[in-house]
């Protein structure tokens, strides 16, 4: 009588058959070649795999990089429940969740299923820092920097997450016409830390986004004396509602970029 274990040795060694079954039959001249995309069910493959889940997964992850390139029919829905079954198969495997979150969708409008599957994989791995970053590089490549935001921050909390993730978060709030929820959090971050090298890169954000608080506060104090929103930021000086335009410490200067049908105006760093 076969034991469990040589069941799920023998099982592996017909699961391992097919993938190398399957990758002769793609090197058949194209008039011959006929491939079939197929994957089993999760709850199949738990149930032979036995205790070689991880070797299953790695050979599905294999298989998927190995395919990636070819024109398969439902493209994103078999590559997605590939990569997914790998890291339900084994949660720790997180080469899977970039190639289904990030290399997998080509298109834009297939940027939110990548999402989808890098939240999923953030659940099954709670603290790596580099599955929630992949959601806001994904956010990122949306235009929605308040997402971006919250999932970069979110990654920058996380063990051994690189340092500049923190300070890079000033930039976003700025895309996101935040400066003072962004200069709140770098404020609160610089009595935080105590790398020196990071302190004075935060001291020049700080002043960067000091300028933009100011310089906006001060449109505001234009429209209130005058009915209108100043044309430029040389309005203010005119005024004498300020001596001097702040120096801008990243970019070539402040300068005003006007609000759609006259809304209200936002102050910009020529990068």
């Amino acid at each position: 009588m076969v034991s469990r274990k040589g069941l799920s040795i023998i099982c592996a060694f017909l699961f391992l058959s097919v993938i190398i079954f399957s990758l002769l039959l793609s090197r058949i001249s194209p008039q011959e070649e006929k491939k079939i995309y197929y994957l089993p069910s999760l709850e199949y493959l738990k149930l032979v795999s036995g205790t070689f889940k991880p070797l299953f997964a790695e050979m599905l992850f294999i298989k998927g990089v190995l395919d990636i390139s070819e024109e398969v029919p439902d493209r994103m829905s078999y590559f997605l429940k590939l990569f997914e079954t790998a890291i339900n198969l084994d949660p720790k495997l997180v080469s899977a969740c970039f190639f289904g979150g990030i290399v997998v969708p080509v298109k834009k409008e297939e940027i939110p299923s990548g999402i989808k599957f890098l939240k999923e994989g953030m659940r099954l791995n709670p603290s790596d820092w580099r599955i929630p970053f992949w959601i806001g590089f994904n956010y990122l490549e949306l235009g929605i920097y308040s997402k971006v935001i919250e999932y970069y921050r979110l990654a920058s909390n996380l063990p051994d997450s690189p340092a500049y993730l923190k300070t890079n978060l000033a930039f976003f709030y700025y895309k996101a016409d935040r400066p003072k929820e962004g200069l709140l959090y770098l404020e609160g971050l610089f009595h935080s830390l105590k790398d020196r090298r990071l302190l004075e890169i935060i001291e020049k954000k700080i002043e960067w986004l000091e300028g933009l608080v100011f310089l906006e506060a001060k449109l505001t104090e234009f429209k209130r004396l005058f009915g209108i929103w100043p044309s430029d930021l040389e309005d203010l000086l005119e005024t004498g509602l300020i001596d001097k335009i702040p120096p801008d410490p990243f970019g070539e200067g402040y300068y005003l970029e006007k609000g759609l049908f006259g809304g209200v105006p936002k102050v910009r760093s020529r990068f």
